[in-house]
């Protein structure tokens, strides 16, 4: 036998001693523990472990950066709440019977909860505590393991996005839904009653004479109005129901599920509050409001269920203010003369060279709206008819328009002469420090083609007819002619 296999055959055969079999053991445990411990105190959760006494036997390096106490204060102590200030996510100091180690314990059933504990320098910290029963094969309980996360970031990221979500969707001073959100849940709710039919009314309110509170009282309390206006309208209207600040002193509240009388009946509610409702802001003075009312139909869109609650808004303005008027029912009131005083003295002074064509049709309009709410009523007609913004300048808004939503081509291949629609705008101050709109539209052909110019005249009429009704405002003066021209009417520009 040759050394090398000697040698092989007595390390193949030689018994290895207990003690060293011992040693080997050892150095392998102590080896697991410190992969344990090297795993334990590199958790970004929190660690701890209790016995079945619910002594403390570890606490981890990321349990002391949570709850800013160290390990060896922890080691040996019995868990309670109190050790680490531990609160439900209402802020109440937890109990023992109602911790979730000891319900982990008690149970032998693992136990999630919302909660906080009190950090570093006093900061409360959010965290979710997650205890776990250690049970061996028998059942027999040795203690639990208990981990917590630190959730502040989460908690921050979520804060942010709700802040981020208010400011989209509330308006600043009142805190009711802002324009944008309300027109998205205006056009929802106009989608679902055309789908399924159900009942929905509009109501959009004015308050009287607004302009008067700031030159009394100043704009800081004429915000304070504001406020205190959008607070009653608020509490006199049902959950469902959605308040919303249009612009300015015009908020409107949209009525799930309520039929025009009832949304009548709910305007009239908080027409009588606002008038018997004194507020110390103003010097113990009511506020009044005006109320125009309609109801969704499955044939309405956003705009045109707008255009019909405004419409009466309007009305009731013109007829006296502080009232409620649901559309529809507007010839039952009668004009007052001191809601709209006239407008002659108003100078126009209309650019004539701006208006290059044959005029087909002019008129001067007026309204109490403001230039910013006639300008939406004017996007309504330009989204409605598919019409092409030309220009647009401070008071001066040309559009054309190929053809009228009912029109249809004669025959495959012809076309309708297409019209120029001219919008020039002013804003005048009227009694009572009422802002006034001033309106000329004029209307002509873009092209004058022989074959198509006979039923230009009608063609422009239907469209200043149905210009009068989106923008829902009265002749200048009533006795004058419509038509309005310049010196030399069938001249070419």
């Amino acid at each position: 036998m040759t050394i090398n296999e000697r040698i092989c055959t007595n390390v193949a055969t030689e018994p290895i001693s207990s003690a060293l079999l011992a040693n080997s053991r050892e150095a392998a445990q102590n080896i697991a523990d410190l992969f344990s411990r090297c795993k334990d105190d590199n958790l970004r959760e929190g660690l701890f472990y209790v016995d079945n006494r619910q002594k403390v036997t570890y606490w981890n390096r990321t349990a002391e950066m949570i709850t800013g106490i160290r390990s060896k204060q922890m080691l040996d102590q019995k868990w309670t709440p109190n050790l680490i200030d531990l609160r439900d996510r209402y802020g109440t100091l937890i109990k023992n019977n109602q911790c979730p180690v000891d319900i982990a314990m008690r149970t032998s059933e693992p136990t999630l909860v919302a909660a906080s504990v009190t950090g570093r320098g006093g900061r409360k910290v959010a965290i979710d505590i997650h205890a776990i029963p250690v049970l061996d094969h028998e059942g027999q309980l040795y203690g639990a393991v208990v981990l917590f996360h630190d959730l502040s970031t989460q908690v921050d990221l979520e804060q942010q996005v709700l802040t981020l979500y208010a400011h989209a969707t509330r308006d600043q001073l009142t805190g009711l839904a802002n324009r944008t959100h309300f027109e998205r849940t205006l056009a929802a709710r106009v989608a679902e009653v055309q789908e399924s039919g159900v009942n929905c009314s509009l109501i959009v309110t004015d308050i009287d004479f607004f302009k008067t509170i700031n030159d009394d009282f100043g704009h800081h309390i004429g915000d304070q109005a504001l406020m205190s206006f959008a607070k009653l309208v608020q509490q006199n209207t049902q959950v469902d129901d959605v308040v919303g600040r249009f612009g300015g002193e015009e908020f409107m509240v949209l009525c799930p599920e309520q039929d025009i009388d009832q949304a009548a009946s709910r305007a009239e509610e908080i027409r009588k509050v606002l008038e018997s409702t004194p507020l110390a802001v103003l010097n113990g003075k009511c506020l009044t409001a005006s109320f125009g009312v309609s109801q969704i139909n499955n044939t309405d869109s956003a705009t045109s269920a707008f255009v019909k609650a405004d419409q009466a808004l309007l009305k009731a303005k013109e007829t006296g203010r502080n009232k409620v008027v649901v559309y529809g029912n507007e010839s039952s009131t009668t004009s007052s003369s001191a809601a709209t005083p006239p407008l002659e003295d108003v100078s126009f002074n209309a650019n004539w060279n701006l208006l290059k064509g044959t005029i087909l049709a002019c008129e001067e309009l007026s309204t109490s709206s403001s230039i910013d709410m006639v300008l939406e009523k004017v996007k309504g007609f330009v989204v409605d008819f598919k019409a092409e913004i030309v220009t647009a300048q401070d008071q001066h808004l040309q559009m054309r328009i190929d053809k009228l939503p009912h029109e249809k081509s004669r025959r495959w291949g012809d076309r309708v002469a297409q019209l120029i629609v001219d919008f020039e705008l002013r804003s005048t101050q009227q009694v009572k420090s009422d802002v006034a709109t001033l309106i000329r539209v004029t209307i002509r052909p873009r092209r004058l083609r022989d074959r198509r110019r006979n039923n230009l005249p009608d063609r422009a009429e239907a469209v200043m007819r149905e210009i009068r009704g989106y923008l829902m405002i009265s002749h200048r003066n009533e006795t004058e002619q419509r038509t309005i021209r310049p010196t030399n009417p069938d001249a070419r520009y």
